[in-house]
């Protein structure tokens, strides 16, 4: 974990942010890849023969443009655009929680692991094209952005194991059962199809999820809830201290409320009466003196020691190194 947090203060800002967005993006240009362009999008595929013995090396990038759910019926149709918000989401989520560098790492990091896996597959193969089951991995339809996201959704089920969704819209299912049901397909297909290369990149979204599990132990993130609540709170604490602060204007006399500029980006500077705080929030200013129940933290996301308010700890722009 100390490698990844100084490896996330080094080359943090070089990640690409927004990265579920640009994903969901990827998988609605691979249908249109492949219904309007198909010889192009035959080139897409990953074909480790085609890497190995015809040098195609684009092919272990561009396979991010491929179709995770396939089209067979009319009713898929409407499934798939469901399938992919859903996996926007959760994608949304564990970037929310783990941040844009632990996700990226995540994404780019099962990428690599399997490239790694099916060309050294294949090299030990001797580029037997015999060997790829054609059907499945030359000219037909290899899912491999769909493990992928499979395997964001097991790291989903960890990191809000107790969240509820909505099964079908209608059944109510929490994360980790849906994870079963998820380890139980993966097994599935592992058994059923005799590839290879199908087997191998289910081994390596499983190993990705293991080596991401272990490192994020006891950093998983609060429940939806939990950050519903938090919302809540603060919004019913900016309300109180309006209030206060009228109640103090019309008290006074003068029946000048003035909007107190507590909100985000806007930094005050506050002088207490006597001795100098202790604590001071780098967003708000405000100190131990302004408010005894202020709870304040350092963020180890920011380049230098800055330290913020419960009410901007999570809320806050990351400071950046120049």
């Amino acid at each position: 974990m100390n490698f990844f947090s100084k490896m996330e203060r080094k080359i943090g800002r070089f990640a690409i942010p927004h990265l579920p967005i640009i994903l969901t993006g990827c998988f609605v240009a691979a249908y249109i890849f492949y219904f309007f362009f198909p010889d192009f999008y035959v080139k897409l595929l990953l074909n480790p023969y085609a890497i190995v013995e015809q040098h195609q090396y684009w092919r272990l990038i561009s396979w991010i443009f491929t179709m995770p759910f396939e089209l067979s019926d009319t009713l898929s149709y409407l499934l798939v655009p469901i399938a992919i918000y859903f996996y926007f989401y959760i994608g949304h989520s564990l970037e929310a929680i783990w941040g844009k560098f632990m996700l990226n790492c995540y994404v780019f990091g099962e990428i690599i692991l399997t490239d790694i896996a099916v060309v050294v597959a294949c090299l030990i193969k001797g580029g037997d094209a015999s060997f790829l089951s054609v059907v499945d991995a030359v000219s037909g339809w290899l899912p491999t952005t769909r493990y992928m996201l499979l395997s964001m959704l097991l790291a989903m089920s960890v990191v809000f194991s107790n969240t509820e969704i909505r099964y079908a819209f209608v059944i109510p299912m929490k994360m980790k059962w849906l994870a079963v049901i998820d380890g139980v397909f993966m097994l599935y297909e592992f058994i059923r199809y005799d590839s290879m290369y199908r087997r191998i990149i289910i081994i390596c979204c499983v190993v990705t999820f293991l080596i991401f599990f272990f490192i994020n132990r006891g950093r998983n993130g609060r429940s939806l809830k939990q950050i519903r609540r938090a919302r809540q709170f603060k919004k019913a604490y900016n309300e109180g201290l309006r209030n206060r602060e009228r109640e103090a204007a019309e008290r006074s006399g003068d029946g000048e409320f003035e909007e107190p500029s507590y909100g985000r980006g806007k930094i005050i500077t506050m002088r207490p009466a006597g001795k100098n705080p202790i604590h001071r929030c780098a967003v708000c200013g405000r100190t131990e003196q302004d408010d005894p129940d202020l709870e304040f933290r350092y963020c180890s996301k920011c380049a230098g020691n800055y330290e913020y308010c419960s009410d901007h700890l999570y809320t806050h722009v990351h400071v950046e190194e120049e």
